[in-house]
């Protein structure tokens, strides 16, 4: 059997460290901007939509920044069907572990926006008792 390994390769990713730091520090500013509304229950119809929108920049520009990784998704898949063409299943997991890791810290920053999202409808719903302005349904 072929040693268990991510393929070592140059996709030409961009280094988008700065550029998360910067994110991650926006993200840690609009939670203690969460946490002051959610204290002070002080969130009115204008004050929910304003912030949803900044979130949804965050998540937005994120996204942006992880273009270059779904990019390779293909190519990275044909990498591991052909190195491990003998073990099928293994090449699949593998293959499924490398993208993840590759998408790790977009995607961990994107699930701290998504949380965010989830907690700003919450403390809406928890002071109105109604959906949340943006709710269209």
């Amino acid at each position: 059997m072929q040693e268990q390994e991510f393929i070592i390769h140059d996709f030409k990713l961009p280094n988008h460290s700065n550029e998360l730091s910067k994110a991650d520090d926006v993200i840690e500013k609009l939670k203690k901007k969460l946490s002051i509304y959610q204290t002070n229950k002080a969130i009115d119809d204008k004050t929910f939509t304003i912030f949803y929108e900044e979130i949804i920049r965050v998540l937005d520009y994120l996204g942006r920044l992880s273009m270059p990784c779904f990019a390779i998704e293909k190519e990275l898949e044909e990498m591991y069907v052909l190195k491990y063409h003998k073990f099928p299943e293994l090449g699949k997991k593998l293959w499924i572990d490398h993208y993840e890791k590759i998408h790790h810290p977009y995607t961990l920053l994107k699930n701290r926006c998504f949380k965010m999202l989830d907690e700003l409808d919450e403390t809406y719903q928890a002071l109105y008792g109604k959906n949340p302005p943006n709710w269209n349904y």
